[in-house]
């Protein structure tokens, strides 16, 4: 297989602000806000738009 002709698969988490009491409101919201600040795989690995599929699921903290 020529590696002009791959595709790549990443996976995304996205994380929400959940009602249940996992720990302090504060250190909540800072924990997400943190989860935003991670650079992009795709970009980061120079992969091509083209021929990457990203697959994403959103968990509540």
């Amino acid at each position: 297989m020529q590696l002009d002709q791959a595709s790549y698969f990443l996976s995304k988490i996205e994380l929400r602000c959940g009602k249940a009491p996992t720990m302090a409101p504060w250190l909540k919201r800072l924990f997400i806000a943190t989860s935003y600040i991670t650079s992009d795989a795709a970009e980061h690995f120079s992969l091509p738009r083209d021929r990457t599929v990203i697959m994403g699921s959103h968990i509540e903290v």
